[in-house]
């Protein structure tokens, strides 16, 4: 209102005051936040008067966000959760109690059974949400740092004859008003549940076919770009981690090194993790060495962040930032620590800034499991931040005119095998699924899927390369022949198929960590395996395209170097 009267007609904050009906304290301290802002200014002549400044002139008609603050302000801050509605309330504007020695049983709301403990980064995201519905115009939240969390199980007391007349806590949910409600119309206490599991969120994108990487050697070719751009950090997480006298796959993962090396030498922070939960100390040792290597470097301390525990996922990521004021994700298949760089990988890009977000979301999802990656993940908020703070346009190296809109869906572990299920019943033209190993779940979790699929379409087929935990090699022989004539399964041996990927139809694509025939994601442990579900047009018959030639090359490659391929390929085929 203040705003809009000035720049009808300058005037003081008396004239103001008056004209609008309201107290000169509100005026002033309005005029002096419109001031900071840049939004109204001080006129001395003719006449000394405050009117709208033309920053304030624009604003007022064209809509655009305020002007940000040049400083940044850190504060703490202290929240509530509470679990009947699962409010989040600030904890001045409640009262708690301590659970030790509490001796009203009678009136106490149970703790919920079995619920997983909060975390640091599940408080820190609540702290996220919380924080960004309550900024001001031109405010923004660069991220959060949990270096002081202190988390204690307490109860929350609501006093209920305040409650009903009408003292609520600020920030308290309609579940919990319900629930209190309905206490005071029955005396039956509310019950306390646990968190209701999030819903899976889409997000519209950008996406360029080139996007797509299909083969080892667009990997490789990939990653020595991405660390090439880099000028301030590039962050590597890798399956496992190969000792670097292993000579399988060495002058391919020399590449992977030589990158590395150049880029610390420029001074870029190196952030390096392996996932496995397996063999740890072997896999440590082999981080220790490849420290010790880029350490010869000799660059100044706080520039290498190699971190020699698991972070227990089977996810395989590379993010940098792009020299140029954005950042690059990629998620896929390849283990870029350990890969002979020989077989057939599949990963996706992401380049544009709301999807680089989601992504870098997830790799600090993963890496806040480890204590001493505080400062990895801290860098790793900043950057999703300032993601999601960038403008549309695609970042360095891609053909903004290639670019076609997209829908994106983070897959976590437990979402995989509905989505494989929903695809299997609802594709109308092809099923297609790449996965590296068959295990036990084969059956349930791929092949009684694509069975139903091939009882509907012409081009249902799986490839795979290995057998793992009780499935033998006699097994699939079975289930090919079972399955002969509906669904099309292609063992390919050497070399082998590493990727992990799912299309049906045209349009719908799944890039993802995941080994679909012997996996089965767990909701207790969401972030080991990662998925990528995109849809846009064509994108799906341009990724089977993909595939097709690059297992052709590796194929003729394993054929004119005279190795003799297993008996099974010609039967599946």
């Amino acid at each position: 209102m203040i705003l809009l009267a000035f720049d009808l007609e300058p005037g003081t904050i008396g004239d103001i005051a008056g004209r609008l009906r309201i107290p000169n304290q509100v005026a002033r301290s309005t005029v002096a936040r419109l001031m900071q802002f840049g939004l109204v200014e001080l006129r001395v002549s003719p006449n000394p008067v405050l009117s709208t400044s033309p920053t304030g002139h624009e604003f007022i008609r064209t809509g655009r966000a305020l002007p940000e603050r040049v400083a940044e302000r850190e504060m703490g801050i202290s929240l509530v959760l509470e679990k009947v509605g699962h409010s989040v309330l600030r904890r001045k504007d409640v009262t708690i109690v301590p659970t030790n020695g509490f001796d009203h049983d009678g009136r106490v709301v149970a703790f919920p059974i079995g619920e997983q403990p909060e975390t640091d980064e599940t408080m820190a995201h609540r702290v996220s949400q919380f924080v960004s519905q309550s900024l001001r115009p031109g405010e923004w939240l660069r991220g959060v740092r949990t270096t002081g969390s202190v988390m204690e199980k307490k109860f929350l007391e609501i006093d209920l004859a305040a409650f009903k007349r009408g003292e609520i806590p600020e920030g308290a949910s309609a579940n919990l008003v319900a629930a209190v409600n309905e206490t005071l119309k029955t005396a039956v206490l509310p019950r306390a549940s646990k968190g209701e599991p999030s819903a899976l969120i889409s997000i519209e994108t950008s996406f360029a076919f080139d996007q797509l990487i299909v083969g080892s050697p667009e990997h490789i070719e990939r990653f020595e770009r991405i660390a090439r751009a880099a000028v301030s950090d590039i962050f590597v997480l890798s399956t496992f981690v190969l000792s670097l006298s292993d000579e399988r796959g060495k002058v391919h993962r020399e590449r992977i090194y030589t990158a590395l090396e150049d880029a610390y030498r420029r001074g870029v922070r190196c952030h390096l993790f392996f996932g496995t939960s397996l063999d740890k100390a072997k896999h440590a040792l082999a981080m220790e060495e490849l420290h010790e290597r880029l350490s010869a470097v000799k660059l100044s301390r706080g520039f290498l962040l190699v971190h020699r525990d698991s972070v227990g996922s089977h996810a395989k990521i590379l993010a940098a930032d792009d020299g140029q004021g954005g950042t690059v994700v990629v998620i896929g298949s390849c283990n870029w620590l350990s890969s002979p760089f020989s077989a057939v990988e599949v990963s996706v890009e992401l380049r544009e800034p709301i999807a680089v977000a989601a992504g870098l979301d997830i790799l600090k999802g993963i890496a806040v499991s480890l204590a001493s990656a505080s400062r990895s993940v801290e860098i790793l908020q900043f950057l999703a931040s300032e993601a999601r703070r960038a403008r549309p346009p695609l970042s360095a190296g891609s053909d903004q005119t290639a670019a076609i809109k997209a829908r994106l869906t983070v897959l976590h572990a437990q979402d995989h095998g509905p989505l494989l299920r929903k695809a299997a019943h609802t594709a109308n033209e092809r099923f297609v699924c790449i996965t590296n190993r068959m295990g036990a779940t084969v059956v349930p979790g791929l092949l009684n899927p694509a069975e139903v699929a091939g009882g509907r379409l012409k081009d249902v087929r799986i490839y795979y390369s290995r057998q793992s935990g009780p499935t033998k090699r006699k097994h699939m022989a079975a289930h090919r022949k079972r399955l002969e004539g509906t669904v099309e399964v292609i063992p390919v041996r050497e070399p082998q198929v590493h990727a992990k990927f799912l299309i049906w139809d045209r349009n719908d694509v799944v890039v993802s960590t995941m080994n679909w025939g012997s996996q089965s994601g767990s909701e207790a442990d969401p972030l080991d395996e990662v998925g990528l579900h995109l849809e846009a047009p064509g994108i799906a018959t341009h990724l089977l395209g993909l595939f097709d030639e690059s297992l052709k090359k590796v194929l003729e490659v394993s054929s004119n170097g005279g190795e003799e391929l297993a008996p099974e390929i010609a039967g599946g085929q």
